[in-house]
């Protein structure tokens, strides 16, 4: 017997809602495959970034000991030429100033007192001292900083020398002729090395006496 119209319909339309039922697994089951990339895909993504993060602390790691490293060299090197530039100027500060009418008996070498203060040079007499603050390159800093408080503070860190003229002096490996003369208008005496590695003393007109 012939299919009728409302079967053919029927038929049509179940056919329709199946081909709609199979297009919606497919299309959930593409979702599922590509939820399921996603997934994999941002785990990879988190864990390449956590591998970057740590090799990142670990570079900054070894960049941070390597800069300990360079700086603790540098301020090695910086305090054997500090040394080297105070040898130099002790051995040769006693004839110095003899050349100049202080007469010295003996001279003092890192002269610390009770509390830490420690003075570079300290070259005396019976009556005399001069307090001498020795660089490897002068710096103002550093002239302020031994006239405004090294110096003033030396019979306070050494009493015994509380009745003796006490005159300043500072002396630098690398220091220019304005910088000698700086010094002697501040009143103090100037020690500079000479080619021959002679110490040689510049003396102010007014000297600075404590």
């Amino acid at each position: 017997m012939d299919e009728s119209f409302l079967d053919y319909l029927k038929r049509v339309t179940d056919e329709i809602r199946e081909i709609q039922k199979n297009s919606a697994a497919e299309s959930k089951a593409r979702m599922d495959r590509f939820d399921e990339w996603l997934a994999k895909s941002s785990a990879e993504f988190d864990q390449r970034i956590r591998e970057n993060n740590e090799q990142i602390r670990k570079s900054r790691e070894e960049f941070n000991k390597s800069m300990a490293e360079v700086n603790r060299n540098l301020g090695g090197i910086g305090n054997t030429q500090g040394e080297i530039a105070e040898d130099l100027f002790r051995r040769n500060t006693k004839a110095a100033l003899n050349d100049y009418g202080i007469p010295i008996d003996q001279v003092h070498h890192n002269l610390r007192a009770t509390g830490g203060r420690e003075y570079d040079i300290v070259a005396v007499n019976a009556k005399q001292a001069v307090v001498i603050e020795i660089k490897t390159k002068l710096k103002a800093r550093d002239v302020e900083k031994f006239l405004q408080t090294q110096l003033p503070q030396f019979k306070t860190a050494f009493p015994e020398f509380r009745n003796y003229a006490v005159y300043g002096g500072m002396g630098a490996l690398v220091i220019s002729k304005e910088q000698e003369l700086e010094l002697c208008g501040l009143g103090l005496f100037v020690f500079t090395q000479g080619e021959d590695g002679i110490t040689r003393v510049r003396k102010p007109e007014n000297p600075i006496t404590l």
